[in-house]
């Protein structure tokens, strides 16, 4: 009899084990075809790296003001050395491969990205250079001039801001023609909209005047808004850029809108930045605009305008 129960015992043990077993390995196979959970780690964000680049002024053997501007973009740079990155360009090709082997090194993204050098008036364009080379509305289009901008374009997305940091870079007005050259509009809009296109999802700044290079110009200030002081800028030649100093468009392909923007600041990491008031909206601003055009009609305009920036 105690054997009988015994054996009834052991049969009801057995059974209840593999119900458990046929339940564990159920949920394991369950397990298993849910997704890892280590696949739902979000991957970290990557580095955002600001770029300066400086091309010197071709026409000059001593660029003092450019040379000056990078030298205390260099100061600054010591504070913030991981973040601002400073270029002096000899071409495009050698300014992209500088940028990409910081940007691989660092896992790193275009975040703001500065072109800094000379418009040319007298050319009767908008324009910028990155060392020898030369982009204007002539050439943006054309895939093997822009080669290097191109390459850069791999590490941009719609957070990155791109600054012609050139004088009239931007410039839709029509230049008032001189012995050489025919009157025409600036097309700084067509130079823009090709760089927006290269530089897809970008943000580009352009300026209708010039950019100068004053104190507090890496201070998120006013530092660009600035004008030449030589009597020559008195002239009817320049009327157009007098009328427009302050004034910076913006172009970005995310939304397809070509439009005005308030004054263009750096701050002291390279980011571009738009001030929440136009310069010419300053008090100072619209005096210094008055005061120089007011001179304009005093002055005999001369004929011969090749000699202009």
């Amino acid at each position: 009899m105690k054997c009988k129960n015994l054996n009834t015992a052991m049969k009801t043990m057995l059974s209840l084990l593999l119900c458990l077993s046929v339940q564990f390995t159920n949920a394991q196979m369950a397990d298993s075809a849910k997704e890892p959970e280590t696949n739902n780690i979000i991957p970290a964000q990557k580095k955002t790296c600001n770029f300066y680049i400086y091309t010197p002024d071709a026409d000059k053997k001593i660029d003092l003001l450019g040379t000056t501007a990078l030298a205390r973009i260099y100061i600054k740079r010591i504070f913030i050395k991981k973040k601002l990155h400073v270029i002096v360009a000899k071409n495009g090709s050698q300014v992209a491969n500088k940028i990409i082997s910081i940007l691989k090194e660092q896992n790193g993204m275009v975040g703001n990205l500065w072109l800094d050098s000379h418009g040319l008036y007298r050319q009767g364009y908008s324009s910028f250079h990155i060392g020898s080379d030369e982009f204007s509305y002539k050439n943006i289009r054309d895939t093997a001039s822009t080669r290097a901008l191109k390459l850069l374009s791999a590490y941009c997305n719609a957070k990155t801001n791109v600054g012609i940091g050139s004088c009239y870079g931007g410039a839709t007005f029509t230049f008032p023609g001189s012995a050489n050259t025919a009157p025409g509009r600036m097309n700084g809009d067509s130079l823009m909209i090709g760089m927006g296109d290269i530089f897809f999802g970008a943000t580009i700044y352009g300026s209708e005047s010039w950019v100068m290079m004053k104190p507090g110009m890496y201070d998120n200030n006013y530092g660009f808004a600035g004008y030449p002081l030589g009597k020559r800028y008195r002239t009817t030649y320049w009327q157009p850029v007098w009328n427009s100093l302050g004034n910076w468009n913006s172009y970005s392909t995310g939304n397809r809108r070509f439009e005005s923007v308030n004054t263009i600041a750096l701050n002291n990491e390279g980011s571009i930045n738009v001030r929440t008031r136009n310069y010419q909206q300053l008090t100072k601003g619209r005096k210094a605009v008055r005061k120089n055009l007011s001179k304009i009609q005093n002055i005999e305009i001369s004929k011969n305008y090749t000699s202009g920036e």
